[in-house]
């Protein structure tokens, strides 16, 4: 490959990691769908806040004591470090006060590249996932399931019926649900997932959801979102069916 394909292939993605930047730390204009309140529902327990001392993101429960969110909620702008793992604890179901369990991380398992830039951004967002492993299992058949993780079927398919939930910074105790976030066909840049949803900040580290029969799938963790061919769209790491059990065997 020739050297100016190389510079051009950089310029590219600098880009794209400071449209993302901009989009996290600013918020974004408004999303596809209204976001609206999502009032209790069994499903959606698993989903809550990532919370850390300066702040607070999105997680899911994938496994009894798995959480999955973006890496860069995990960094501390003010000690550019990682956040220790028992400053995040992890609030399932967080309404208004109330919650469904909550525990305080004990170790983060992060992409083996995943590498900060001096801003705290990840030199290439398809390594800005996380799984945070918890004190204790929070498996509650009564009250809490993990959700699935991966594509059902084991591939990509057309999805114009995916949305986005998670806590926004302008709605931080009620979980909001965009929809519908119709997922773009093919791989993005740098391989992301793109989607029709564009949320504010706090939703970093929210589930990209896809039916699966009666219920539904984590298909990919919600970055922000990006400029791309002058439209704004939600940007999102894909995530396998196999993860957990992958991170955690």
């Amino acid at each position: 490959m020739s050297s100016s394909r190389v510079v051009g292939r950089l310029v590219r993605s600098r880009r794209l990691f400071a449209a993302l930047v901009l989009s996290a730390a600013f918020g974004s204009p408004p999303a596809a769908a209204a976001p609206e309140p999502l009032e209790p529902v069994f499903t959606w327990n698993a989903i809550g806040r990532v919370n850390v001392p300066h702040g607070f993101c999105t997680g899911t429960l994938v496994g009894s004591s798995e959480v999955l969110t973006a890496a860069h909620c995990l960094w501390s702008h003010r000690r550019g470090r990682l956040y220790d793992p028992e400053e995040v604890h992890f609030v399932a179901g967080w309404r208004r006060g109330q919650h469904v369990a909550h525990a305080r991380a004990v170790a983060f398992r992060l992409a083996p590249d995943l590498a900060f830039d001096e801003r705290g951004v990840p030199t290439r967002l398809e390594t800005d996932w996380a799984v945070l492993r918890l004190e204790r299992t929070l498996l509650d058949l009564d009250l809490l399931q993990p959700l699935p993780v991966g594509w059902p079927g084991g591939r990509p398919v057309a999805a114009p019926r995916a949305q986005l939930l998670g806590y926004a910074q302008d709605r931080p105790h009620l979980p909001v649900r965009l929809r519908p976030c119709p997922i773009e066909p093919g791989p993005g840049p740098a391989g992301l997932v793109l989607h029709g949803c564009v949320a504010s900040q706090g939703l970093s580290g929210a589930p990209l959801l896809v039916p699966d029969g009666p219920a539904w799938s984590v298909v990919a963790v919600h970055l922000g979102s990006i400029l791309l061919e002058g439209r704004r769209v939600g940007a999102a790491v894909p995530v396998r069916r196999s993860l957990p059990d992958m991170l955690f065997r």
